[in-house]
């Protein structure tokens, strides 16, 4: 619990962050550009002075800050790996003279590879306005009082930190751990009957299983915002059958970018938060491309540990060339199209996205939970958890049926029925897709 005097200072903070957000989101695009060009030329040079990782990286590929003459020199900025995150020590990743308070941070390790860092509270207070800046705009304004967190309380996530902030305006009987049993927090949702959510897509997809078996429908509730790992086709039916009224809003967030880009309320696009972070999609070679792409990003408001065209996301994106509906100057992205990391292998030889085997299955009468394990070329494993009262032989036609039918072949599949799919340990994420394969193989 915090003091009046501290929540007096915390409120300081919010607000002047606040004013910061809603003043970038007037900006044009010409003044938002040269405001990345301003921020991005002084992290590099901080880094390349600074940080030990940097001088390495820098050295390893000849590059100095002195390229960067334009945005055509960006490609020859190296692109950081989550690799190298994960193989840097603390001294390596933080100056030794940093002023001001910072936090050490540990990604979820949704790709398969846990990495540390360090952020600014600064950083932090920024994240925390963004979100609040797209509350009040989901809400048209009148935000709704009557909410739920549900979060990653884990010591080192960003998770912790940032619901160590919400607690300025948010009490902490309203958040609540993805830790706990998916029937306690089944229990709060009841208690509390909340008019907003937010949550990761897994936890609220386990609770919303829960709450179908017990035949209960969460009218109430009006909007749900899910972040940190993307919704799948099945999870967004079943939350449509357990919370009938609530609009569904994604956040493409991580702990290396904080908030990389927002669904729109008027569209299908994903607009990219220019303010906190300068956005590319590049190919194989590093370089730009108009088509699917690996996603880099470089945070332009953490100096702790910079994060400079770090590709260690694992996502996959295209650009979309259209003006948005809602008049937005901001770039955006089409439907973000699985992690690299869970990319598959068909027969032949051909990387397809998770995606097309998710959206064929996620339909199959029966099926309530799966996990989709790809060890070798040409081969699928399948888990699968029945409902209460499925046939498992139909279940299990009909997912492969699906499958052969999405990819346009038949496939070697295993399949088997489980009684649950748990998160790995260190996680609380269930990944619905899971490719030990390298792209490279």
């Amino acid at each position: 619990m915090h003091t009046p005097a501290q929540i007096r200072v915390r409120g300081r903070h919010l607000h002047a962050a606040l004013d910061q957000v809603i003043e970038q989101r007037r900006w044009s695009s010409q003044k938002r550009r040269a405001y990345q060009w301003r921020m991005l030329r002084a992290l590099v040079q901080h880094a390349h002075d600074h940080i030990p990782l940097y001088q390495r990286l820098f050295a390893k590929t000849g590059f100095t800050p002195a390229i960067l003459g334009d945005w055509d020199d960006l490609s020859k900025l190296p692109i950081l790996s989550k690799a190298d995150l994960r193989a840097a020590t603390r001294e390596d990743l933080i100056a030794k003279d940093i002023c001001g308070e910072v936090r050490w941070l540990a990604s979820s390790g949704s790709t398969g590879i846990p990495a540390s860092m360090a952020r600014t509270e600064l950083s932090l207070w920024h994240y925390m306005a963004c979100n609040t800046a797209l509350f009040y705009e989901w809400c048209q304004g009148r935000p709704l009082s009557n909410g739920l967190y549900l979060v990653d309380m884990a010591p080192d996530s960003i998770d912790f930190a940032t619901a160590d902030l919400l607690r300025t305006t948010v009490p902490d009987s309203r958040i609540f751990s993805v830790h706990d049993p998916v029937s306690k927090l089944s229990r709060e949702l009841l208690k509390a009957a909340p008019e907003f959510i937010s949550s990761y897509p897994s936890t609220l997809r386990a609770i919303a299983l829960d709450l179908r078996a017990q035949k209960t429908v969460m009218g109430k509730t009006r909007l749900i915002h899910l972040t940190s790992e993307m919704l799948d086709a099945h999870t967004r039916h079943l939350l449509g059958q357990v919370f009938p009224n609530a609009r569904l809003i994604e956040t493409y967030t991580s702990t290396e970018g904080g908030l990389v880009a927002w669904q729109c309320v008027q569209g299908s696009c994903w607009h990219i938060a220019e303010g906190n972070v300068l956005c590319e999609i590049v190919d194989e070679n590093g370089q730009p491309t108009s088509g699917l792409g690996h996603i880099v990003i470089t945070d332009l408001t953490n100096t702790a540990t910079p994060i400079l065209r770090y590709g260690g996301l694992g996502d996959l994106a295209r650009w979309e060339p259209e003006p948005c509906a809602c008049g937005s100057s901001a770039r955006s992205i089409r439907q973000i199209e699985g992690r690299r990391a869970a990319m598959l292998c068909a027969p032949g030889g051909n990387w397809v996205s998770p995606y097309v085997i998710t959206n064929a299955i996620e339909a199959v009468p029966g099926l309530a939970q799966y996990q989709v394990l790809q060890k070798q070329p040409g081969l699928l494993e399948v888990r699968m958890v029945a409902e209460a009262g499925a046939a498992c032989h139909l279940v299990e036609k009909g997912v492969k049926s699906a499958i052969e039918a999405a990819l346009g072949s038949p496939v070697e599949l295993q399949l088997s029925f489980v009684s649950t799919i748990a998160a790995p340990p260190g996680s609380h994420k269930v990944p619905l897709v899971i490719s030990e394969l390298s792209l490279a193989a």
